[in-house]
Parts: C-alpha cells; structure tokens; sequence
C-alpha cells in the first residue's frame, strides 16, 4: 500500500469509538474523511473540512449510534459507490437490515473498542462473504489491534458485550476498587497510581482463569486476612453480578435491530 494509492475511508459517525480509531498508524495507512452529526465532512489527514465532497470512497465504516441507522441509514447511500466497502461497527444493527438500507451485499461487521488507539483492541469480525476481506483491509483492521473472526453473527453481540462494553465495566470495577481503598487509607494519603498499578502486576503474573484461581488459594491462609475478604465477595454472589452485567448488555445488542421492525410493523 504505497503512500500515493492510500485507500479513501468515510467515518460515518465521530464519536469517542470513532476518534479512538484513528490512530496514527490508521493515518499512515489510509486517507480518512468524517462525517459528523451536521453533516460536515473533514479530512482528518489534512484537518480541514472537506467543502466539496465528490470522492470515491474504498471505504465506509459506520460509527453512528444504532437507532440513528435504523432512522435514517438510507441517506448514506449517496456517499456508496460501485466497489465501496461498508465496514459495520454498530451494536445489534445485523448484515441483513444494514444490506436494505444501503442496497448493497458489500458489508463486513466488527465490532473493534476504545483501546484501537492504542492498538489495543481485540476486534471481531463477521462476514458472509470471506473474499471481502483483502490485505488492504486486513492491515487497516490491525491498526486497530488483534483480529478475532467469528463464525456466526450472534457472536457479535457476544463480542459487543465482553470486548466492546467490557473495557467501560472492568474500568468501573477498578475505580470502584481504587475509591474504597482510598477511604480506607485517607489519613495515609494513598497514591491511586499505586493501586491501578497492582491491578496490572496481578494480570501480568497471571495470563489464564486456572492460574488467577490457583493465586487467590495460594494466598488465602484459613482464617486470614485475604480468607476472609475473598469469602466476604463470594458471599455478595459477585460472580452472578458479572455474568448478570455481561447477559443485560448481550441481551440489549440482540433487541436493537427486531425493535425497529416492530415499531415499522
């Protein structure tokens, strides 16, 4: 991919997923166009507005909220083009509902999260038609992270649930974590940086489910500090909370697309 035949994109959609996109190394690898809620196109390369918008585009990613497509999606069609590839970030929205809107079989659907800008996200990838999925938009995939290819389309939601939400949820839970024990130690004056810094060093110690079991008995003495802290969670079902947490978001991904049917019926 040679800097003089960079593939065109559009983001539909330039919200907090979308700029967490555009990383510097999508930027190397393509020229990219956004479209926001006003309806201004700017070419992020060069950041200026774009004033007169007669380009081809390689590709177009959707970034807008769900019920916004489900609105409106038939006024993007003038933005398509013969060879142009839709690229579907959107929860819950399916192939099927995307391919009326836009007239087109040409759509992939990811779902990718905010650590792209950090080549940090574990995108999943759904298609029908694996000859979609060339080199060029292999490397522009990666830019964002690892790439994980999914089998079924329902495998989407799951991946908006755990790898799309998750991030929010995790962060949450460590900050909840952080605060407590800040109030804890609030006349020692604790450093938070110290805490989120444990969080890491426990992950970096232990790489699967089998090894973080094997390091909370390892540490858990009968009758101890850390025995009864762990038996004090365990008591409070946390584990029904996170699967619970997990189903609510899994759950809403699949109404998205068959509430918009049952409101047009």
């Amino acid at each position: 991919m040679s800097a003089t035949h960079k593939p065109k994109i559009l983001f539909i959609g330039y919200g907090h997923l979308a700029k967490s996109l555009i990383s510097k190394k999508l930027l190397s690898l393509a020229i990219i166009h956004t479209l926001n809620s006003k309806n201004v196109i700017k070419n992020i390369n060069l950041k200026k507005k774009v004033l007169k918008s007669n380009s081809f585009y390689n590709y177009i990613f959707l970034l807008i909220r769900p019920n916004t497509f489900l609105n409106l999606g038939n006024k993007f069609q003038k933005y398509l083009y013969k060879d142009t590839l839709v690229i579907s970030c959107m929860a819950g929205v399916k192939l099927s509902t995307i391919e009326r809107s836009l007239k087109t079989k040409k759509i992939v659907r990811i779902m990718p999260n905010v650590m792209a800008l950090n080549n940090k996200s574990q995108t999943h990838i759904y298609v029908k038609n694996k000859n979609l999925i060339n080199i060029e938009l292999k490397k522009i995939l990666s830019s964002f992270g690892t790439i994980i290819n999914v089998r079924n389309e329902d495998q989407i939601n799951f991946a908006t649930s755990v790898f799309g939400s998750g991030p929010a949820f995790i962060a949450y839970i460590v900050n909840i974590f952080v605060k407590a024990s800040k109030k804890l130690a609030k006349p020692y004056n604790m450093n938070e940086k110290d805490i989120i810094e444990l969080f890491k060093n426990v992950l970096d110690t232990n790489k699967s489910s089998k090894m973080l079991d094997a390091f909370v008995n390892s540490i858990s003495s009968k009758k101890g500090t850390t025995h009864a802290g762990v038996n004090y969670i365990k008591s409070q079902k946390i584990e029904k909370i996170i699967y619970t947490t997990l189903y609510k978001a899994y759950k809403r991904a699949k109404e998205i697309d068959s509430e918009q049917k049952k409101s047009k019926a």
